[in-house]
């Protein structure tokens, strides 16, 4: 979805095989780059998917990190920025 209003309009935005799919993803990666910025906050989503992969051990990167530490959505960063670690 492109829209964050029609996730935010969803009854069930996330979804019953969402979390299996996500670790699922992040097993078969190369790097795992969390960036869905501050829309993570919704429902605390961003937060859930981060304590699902580091539960499994993955190690995270990221591209910058909002001030309330959300990790920043591509859309706003430069070109020029490189992945990193998000501890």
């Amino acid at each position: 979805v492109t829209a964050p209003g029609v996730t935010r309009a969803a009854a069930d935005p996330v979804g019953p095989l969402n979390d299996a799919a996500i670790a699922a993803g992040a097993d078969r990666a190369r790097r795992v780059v969390c960036a869905w910025g501050t829309q993570g906050a919704h429902l605390g989503r961003g937060a859930a998917v981060e304590r699902l992969l580091r539960g499994q051990g993955v190690p995270l990167f990221q591209l910058g990190l909002s001030q309330a530490g959300h990790p920043k959505h591509p859309l706003y960063i430069g070109y020029e920025v490189a992945p990193r670690p998000w501890d």
